[in-house]
C-alpha cells in the first residue's frame, strides 16, 4: 500500500465518480480503477460500490475514508514540519550547556531565537566542556562548544567564536586580596587554589591553573578539585579557596564573590570561546542559533565601547 493509493481513494470517495477523480489526478480511469481494486485487496475489505448510478462508499469505505484523511494530512504536517526543520525555522535544536558559564551568554540570544523562530524547540543538555565534542558527534547534541586551542576542528565541522573574555582571579569579599584592584599570581602562591572537575578525565581547569603558573616559573600550592561550579563558588565566598573563572560568571552565591584582574598578560589569559556544529544537513538550526550569538556579540561590544567613549575624561592634577 503507497500513499499514492490513499490519494487516489479519497478523489474517488469524494466525488464518488471515477471520470472526474481520473481527471483530477491525471490518470487514465482504468488505471485509477486498478488501483482502487488493488487497494480493496491490500484491505481485504470492498470500501465502494459501483453500480450504473455511479459509485457509493461501503461501511467500510466510510470508516476507511476518516482514516485516511487523518493519515494523510499528518503526512501533509511531516513534509511542512521537515522543510521547516531543514530552513532552520522547526524541528528541534539541543544545545550542549555549560551552566553557570552559559548563563552569562545564553539567555538573551535564546530570548531572541524564540522571537525569531517561535516554531523551534530548543533543549539544553547539560554537559561538561570535554563532553561537548564526543557528545556532536554522538548526536547527543547539535550545538557543541569548546575552547579555541583546546581541540583541533574538524574539517566536517563548523565554528564560530561566541565569547571573549580574560580570566580574573575570584576572591571572597571580605579576602584582603580583593582591596587591590588588580593581583598578581605571586599574591597567589600561598592560596588554596580551587577549581572545577570531578574526575582527572574532567581536569581542563587544573591543567589552565597549572600552566598559568608554570609559564611564568612561579610554584603554587596543590589545587583542590571541587565537583562543581557551585560548590566552588560557596568555597571561594566563605574564603576557603581563590579560582580563576571568567568575571561574568553567575550563579547564587556569587553576591559574596569578586573578581579581580591578573596583573600579568599573556595569551593564556584570554579565553575563547568556540560554538561548534556539523556542516551536513540539518546544520541551519545550529547555525540561526550561532547568529544570533554573534549578534549578541557584537552589541555588547558596541555598548561597551560607547560606555568608554562618554566615560569623562580622567582629571589631571595641576602643579
Amino acid at each position: 500500500m503507497e500513499l499514492r493509493h490513499l490519494r487516489y481513494f479519497v478523489a474517488v470517495a469524494e466525488g464518488l465518480n471515477y471520470r472526474r477523480a481520473a481527471e483530477r489526478l491525471h490518470v487514465a480511469q482504468p488505471a485509477l480503477s486498478k488501483q482502487i481494486k488493488d487497494l480493496e485487496d491490500e484491505v481485504g475489505a470492498r470500501l465502494m460500490n459501483r453500480n450504473t448510478g455511479g459509485v457509493a462508499l461501503t461501511d467500510a469505505g466510510t470508516v476507511f475514508l476518516e482514516e485516511v484523511r487523518d493519515i494523510l494530512e499528518r503526512v501533509d504536517m511531516a513534509v511542512s514540519a521537515a522543510r521547516e526543520a531543514e530552513a532552520g525555522r522547526g524541528g528541534r535544536l539541543i544545545i550542549g550547556n555549560l551552566g553557570a558559564l552559559s548563563a552569562s551568554f545564553l539567555p538573551a540570544a535564546l530570548s531572541t531565537f524564540r522571537t525569531k523562530y517561535p516554531h523551534v524547540d530548543v533543549t539544553l543538555h547539560e554537559m561538561a566542556l570535554p563532553d561537548q565534542m564526543a557528545g556532536l558527534r554522538a548526536g547527543t547534541i547539535q550545538l557543541a562548544f569548546t575552547i579555541d586551542r583546546q581541540t583541533a576542528i574538524p574539517s566536517d565541522l563548523e565554528c564560530a567564536e561566541v565569547l571573549q573574555s580574560h580570566v580574573a582571579v575570584a576572591l571572597g569579599r571580605d579576602h584582603p586580596l580583593a582591596r587591590q584592584t588588580r593581583v598578581s599570581l605571586a599574591d597567589l602562591m600561598s592560596e588554596q587554589l580551587l577549581c572545577v572537575g570531578e574526575t582527572v578525565r574532567h581536569d581542563l581547569h587544573q591543567k589552565r591553573i597549572e600552566r598559568t603558573f608554570a609559564a611564568r616559573g612561579i610554584r603554587h600550592r596543590p589545587i583542590k578539585r571541587v565537583n562543581s561550579f557551585e560548590s566552588l563558588i560557596a568555597l571561594v565566598a566563605g574564603d576557603h579557596g581563590v579560582s580563576f573563572l571568567l568575571p561574568f560568571a553567575s550563579s547564587p552565591g556569587t553576591e559574596n564573590v569578586v573578581f579581580r584582574r591578573i596583573k600579568e598578560d599573556g595569551d593564556d589569559l584570554e579565553v575563547r570561546l568556540l560554538a561548534v556544529w556539523r556542516k551536513n544537513s540539518g546544520s541551519q538550526l545550529a547555525r540561526n542559533f550561532v547568529d544570533g550569538l554573534r549578534g549578541h556579540r557584537a552589541a555588547a561590544a558596541s555598548s561597551a565601547a560607547a560606555r568608554a567613549q562618554k566615560s569623562p575624561a580622567p582629571v589631571r592634577a595641576r602643579g
